[in-house]
């Protein structure tokens, strides 16, 4: 098993033992798909309350609210103190309330006066303060309305950080990680075999902080990210950690702790200084304010003024990040959790065999990670591509898997240029008709591909290890190298007595799966010509410029016809008038579209480019995927279109992942606007069967709640207007054979309706 797991998805071999990394198991134990009918029943929820509760109990043991009013007021009764963060969850209680503290915040006079430390809490002085706390609480359910809160937003993190987790299997990370939500995001990573760490000051993390934060009604979302993305120098972060070790749980912070604290947060948040580029007809002009000496790190960012171009450098402080006071400690308890796991897992409590079929909620994390995986491999491909005709983007939508003899990346290239020129060589008559419809409109026309290429790598990875033909293996193994699994093939298919590639090309529903098996088998055969085909990917990929597609389709070109009689030759049925009517009226809706949609863009993208302040210009290039969403109530509804293109900019020939929103319609009061995706995991896209997230999004708290659309990974089985707009009489067998079927028994419903007129008008009074 690839990195050293013999796990299948439950985190078990196929005899049902435990495997050595537990990978799965914690979902599983919990998942009413998986675990055994005679497994103890938990509440996780009340569980994971009482922990909470313990969490609350242990923070208003340790600051002075006596002394401070203010530090019960912004806990307990503003709900600022809420556990959700990256240190321990006492910590984030502590720290999260502190944060909010007005910058001239002082204790009361006789509080000042003293600042020695106060003895050590007994449990009867927690649970009096804890009650003295209740009842400072107004409002229905008191601190019961707390812990709901913090619960909530620590499931709603964990949900929007990964987005491919269901409410049940997040409730069972944050129970096992005892609702250390740093630690249940390490365990989910362990899981999915993510190999990054979780960056607090990421986009992605701070989105996700904010947007736990909104949900759990916290005062200031904002501030409660801000705090968790903060360094620390040296001297304060010694401090901190005396004072937020777990050599420090239950012993009382004295005023001076908090005062202390309250200054290093309140410092550490504001910037150093701020300086503002105008850009003007007098020249550039520049305002320098608050300036401070520190060690710091420059962040830039731009303004999106439309009267005026602005750049703003902000200076930030340095050190060490405020999520390391705990992070030390992490990963010991990472292999305690998971050691725990493993020993519940053999006290069987799971059915054997587990994680068949769809009903695994693990097994359907690891589709929908790959998925998203999947789908930032083809928008690199598509970075790479030169603008591609229509008849090739209608190869990369229908014939252009990640599976095959090389990477997912050139695979994908590979398998498209060749069903562009080879496998599928469209008359000239239909190749001019096709050549502007290189716009994918409907995002679901991706999303196949990506769908298929998984059932295809499914299968191809039960070729490099027998093991692998359990589903949860081959996922996990596919998870594990990233898709990556070419060096694990064998390095000749000649003796073997199927082509895995032909086998995979079949599973997956290639529409040429024999001439796609025979491609790779040929690179396996002819590995200078390989070599050759990668060296200009790796040419592109390096230097930033675009792929040579003509000298690709040579090449490959040469090498099939050495080894090939002709193309793949069908001859699809002649398609009655009303599939003719139905092909040309998804056509023209598409033309209308399009023209409408690019013109918009066109327009925002030349705003955007004015509002830039180095004088990059950016050009349209392609359109990756239009999403609707519906605002308002019908029959008022507005349309808004969230819209993934990419553009080429004047100072280089590699593209740019863009996001755009705006509407059709005079209506719309919302701003319209692009702006750049700048790096490759822009965001995520998550699948599921009935809905899904299916362009790539900025990381932004806004998105999070509704970027979720109406139809997922079951709604690709069916006919696509795409389908329709690529049509080919020569080749598309299987769609011209359902057009005519549906569309005759529409001929005949309505011959049927006009002979039952005429009798009816024939029918003597």
């Amino acid at each position: 098993m690839a990195s050293g797991s013999t796990s299948s998805g439950s985190g078990r071999g196929p005899s049902g033992g435990s495997g050595p990394l537990g990978r799965g198991l914690i979902s599983c134990l919990h998942g009413s798909s998986c675990r055994a009918e005679d497994a103890p029943d938990q509440d996780l929820p009340l569980a994971i309350d009482k922990l909470i509760v313990g969490f609350y109990e242990e923070a208003f043991s340790r600051l002075p609210c006596d002394a401070m009013p203010d530090l019960l007021r912004l806990l307990a009764t503003d709900g600022g103190g809420s556990c959700l963060g990256l240190l321990d969850p006492v910590s984030n209680i502590i720290l999260n309330t502190l944060a909010l503290l007005p910058k001239d915040a002082a204790p009361a006079p006789a509080a000042a006066a003293s600042t020695s430390p106060s003895p050590p809490a007994t449990r009867r002085s927690k649970r009096r303060a804890l009650n003295t706390t209740r009842r400072s609480i107004p409002g229905l359910g008191g601190l019961r309305q707390l812990v709901s809160r913090s619960y909530h937003s620590l499931l709603a993190f964990l949900m929007a950080y990964f987005g491919c987790l269901k409410k049940e299997q997040a409730i069972s990370y944050l129970y096992r990680a005892d609702a250390n939500l740093l630690l249940a995001v390490m365990l989910i990573q362990h899981d999915l075999y993510a190999g990054e760490a979780l960056d607090p000051e990421s986009d992605r993390t701070q989105a996700a902080l904010e947007s736990a934060a909104t949900i759990a009604g916290h005062p200031s979302p904002t501030t409660l990210a801000h705090l968790m993305s903060i360094r620390l120098q040296d001297g304060n972060f010694a401090l901190l950690k005396k004072l937020f070790s777990a050599d420090a749980q239950g012993i009382p912070l004295t005023v001076e702790d908090v005062r202390a604290t309250h200054r290093i947060l309140h410092m550490m948040m504001s910037p150093v200084c701020t300086a503002s580029i105008i850009h003007t007809k007098r020249g550039l002009v520049v305002n320098v304010r608050h300036i401070l000496e520190a060690r710091c790190s420059e962040t830039i960012s731009f303004s999106t003024t439309a009267d005026a171009r602005i750049a703003t450098t902000t200076l930030v402080w340095g050190g060490n990040p405020i999520s390391s006071l705990q992070s030390g400690l992490l990963p010991d308890k990472l292999q305690d959790c998971l050691g725990i796991a493993i020993e519940d897992g053999r006290k069987h409590n799971l059915k054997t065999p587990c994680g068949v079929g769809d009903a695994c909620d693990y097994l359907q994390s690891l589709k929908m990670y790959l998925h998203g995986m999947i789908h930032n491999l083809y928008i690199k491909v598509l970075k790479l591509l030169p603008t591609p005709s229509g008849t090739l983007m209608r190869s990369i939508l229908k014939a252009g898997h990640c599976y095959g003899c090389m990477d997912p990346v050139s695979n994908i290239i590979v398998n498209s240029i060749w069903y562009n020129c080879r496998g599928c060589n469209l008359p000239i008559s239909e190749r001019r008709e096709m050549v502007e419809y290189n716009d994918v409109l409907d995002p679901l026309s991706l999303l196949r591909t990506q769908v298929h290429s998984v059932k295809g790598l499914m299968e191809l990875a039960a070729f490099a290890d027998p093991q692998f033909s359990l589903p949860a293996f081959a996922l996990e193994f596919l998870c594990s190298t990233k898709c990556d699994i070419a060096n694990m093939l064998p390095s000749s298919t000649e003796s073997s007595e199927k082509n895995p590639f032909h086998e995979s090309a079949k599973a997956a529903g290639h529409t040429w799966a024999l001439g796609l098996g025979e491609l790779h088998q040929q690179l396996l055969l002819m590995p200078d010509t390989r070599s050759e085909l990668l060296s200009f990917i790796t040419e592109a990929q390096t230097s930033g410029t675009v792929l040579r597609v003509d000298e690709m389709e040579i090449r490959i070109s040469l090498m099939w016809d050495r080894n090939r009689s002709g193309a793949h030759t069908v001859q699809a049925p002649e398609l009655c008038a009303g599939a003719l009517r139905a092909v040309s009226s998804e056509r023209s809706d598409y033309e209308d579209r399009r023209s409408l949609f690019r013109s918009k863009i066109e327009q925002l993208l030349k705003e955007y480019t004015t509002q830039q302040l180095l004088g990059s210009e950016y050009k349209l290039d392609i359109i990756l995927g239009v999403e609707e969403i519906n605002k308002g109530n019908l029959p008022c509804a507005v349309i808004r279109y969230h819209v993934n293109f990419t553009a080429t900019c004047n100072l280089g020939l590699q593209r740019t992942l863009f996001y755009a929103e705006f509407s059709l319609s005079s209506r719309e009061q919302e701003p319209e606007f692009c702006c750049p995706l700048p790096y490759a995991n822009a965001g995520r896209c998550y699948y599921g069967v009935h809905s899904a997230r299916k362009i790539v999004y900025p990381d932004d708290a806004k998105y999070i709640p509704d970027d979720i659309t109406f139809r997922g990974t079951r709604s690709v089985d069916g006919m696509l207007g795409m389908d329709l707009v690529y049509f080919s009489p020569k080749f598309d067998v299987e769609i011209a054979e359902n057009l005519n079927m549906l569309h005759s028994e529409e001929e005949e419903k309505k011959k049927k309706k006009k002979k039952r007129t005429r009798r009816g008008m024939c029918r003597p009074n």
